[in-house]
């Protein structure tokens, strides 16, 4: 009689007892934990990528500004027009940009004359390129020989 009790309550239904629906949340739970982890990870990659262009765009636009500096006191041939005090003269100077790429970014470009050695001046030029809040900052040193 015992073998048919014990039979009998392991086939019957009210003392079976599955682990299929806890089981179920368990993983539904699991997988859904892992999509919002996914999707926040997702998002910092894209806010990282976006601050990276934005360093690189005002490097270049700190760059562009040094290079007009450089071109003001250090005139090319085919531009004489350029006044060699020009940069230096004025004190600070701000350059909005307009072309593509650097749209919106900003340089402000200052110079100085450090020193004047056996008649020879050395110029320091600073410039700071901003793009949407992120900056940059170019120094370059040299001399007119």
């Amino acid at each position: 009689m015992s073998l048919k009790r014990r039979d009998s309550l392991i086939t019957s239904p009210r003392s079976q007892r599955g682990i299929g629906i806890p089981a179920a949340l368990f993983v539904i739970t699991l997988f859904a934990l892992l999509a919002v982890a996914i999707n926040l990870l997702q998002e910092q990659n894209a806010e990282t990528y976006e601050e990276q262009v934005n360093l690189t765009r005002a490097f270049y636009a700190a760059e562009s500004g040094a290079g007009i500096a450089m071109n003001s006191i250090f005139p090319p041939e085919e531009f004489p027009q350029y006044n060699a005090d020009a940069e230096c003269a004025a004190g600070p100077r701000e350059y909005v940009f307009t072309i593509p790429g650097l749209n919106e970014c900003t340089a402000t470009v200052s110079c100085t004359v450090d020193a004047t050695v056996s008649s020879v001046e050395y110029y320091t030029i600073v410039s700071e390129g901003s793009c949407n809040g992120v900056n940059r900052k170019v120094q370059i040193r040299s001399s007119k020989q």
